[in-house]
């Protein structure tokens, strides 16, 4: 134990640290954009009444509600307390842990179904946190990973590259969103986990901003832009998701607009 948090790896420490710095915000701001992606995950887990679930980075606990109100019984990790905290207000009965996705703290067998909504890619080993979600799995249980396309799939790709180019390359591995999305990677390391593929889609989650300001502060709340915060300074990162997200305002409106697609990975366990 360290301050009496959990202790995590260093990888884990690093996302503890980066996604820390405006829980409500992403929760307020951003976390809601990915809805649809969110019930795709959840269909493709088989999540309804009396399933146990559990939800691997967590985060502000939004998938966690939407399988609450289907019935399910919700658990949920994730290495971020102001993160959890908001989760644990949305959520008072869930059981929720502070903590680390390559040791995760459930018995074997524990859950009908787990899933991670953007969050296996950021652990130290990737490998070894679906291990773990395949160890809390009961069997004939399923495990659902999502995560962004390739890159060149998603327009809010322009924001992440616009903070990435702040970062001294010797930081350039801290924070890779795309870590497991070239074809074909989240599919073997599910397998090296010892699951089956089941079912695999694509789901596109429009990220809309009601003007350039909101935009800015959502993206300046992820990990992307804590890291390029710290890197660069605050101005420094405003000026350049100003400049990159500028083609996708509405002249109009003012409204900023990214349409994003994930892709998810459904697996069973024999």
């Amino acid at each position: 134990m360290n301050g009496g948090a959990p202790a995590v790896s260093a990888a884990a420490e690093v996302q503890r640290r980066l996604w820390g710095t405006d829980p409500r915000a992403w929760a307020d701001l951003a976390e809601a954009h990915n809805t649809p992606l969110f019930e795709a995950v959840l269909d493709a887990a088989g999540v309804g009444s009396g399933t146990r679930l559990l939800d691997v980075g967590c985060g502000s606990g939004l998938t966690l509600a939407l399988a609450e109100q289907r019935g399910a019984i919700p658990s949920g990790l994730d290495v971020s307390p102001g993160l959890l905290q908001i989760a644990r207000d949305r959520l008072p009965d869930a059981d929720l842990r502070e903590g680390d996705m390559e040791s995760l703290p459930f018995g074997d067998a524990a859950f009908d179904a787990v899933t991670g909504v953007n969050a296996f890619q950021f652990a130290g080993d990737p490998r070894r946190a679906l291990r773990e979600a395949a160890r809390v799995t009961r069997p004939g249980g399923r495990v659902v990973a999502s995560l962004f396309a390739a890159p060149e799939r998603s327009q809010g790709t322009v924001a992440h590259e616009a903070m990435s180019a702040l970062i001294p390359a010797e930081h350039a591995q801290d924070h890779a969103p795309y870590a497991l999305s070239a074809p074909g990677n989240l599919e073997s390391a599910l397998a090296d986990a010892g699951l089956r593929t089941a079912a695999a889609g694509e789901v596109v989650c429009p990220w809309r901003y009601d003007s350039m300001d909101q935009a800015v502060r959502a993206l300046l709340c992820s990990a992307g832009g804590a890291r390029a915060r710290e890197a660069a300074g605050e101005q420094a990162v405003r000026h350049a998701l100003r400049r990159a997200l500028r083609p996708f305002q509405d002249p109009r409106t003012g409204a900023v607009t990214l349409d994003n697609t994930f892709r998810w990975v459904a697996a069973g366990k024999p």
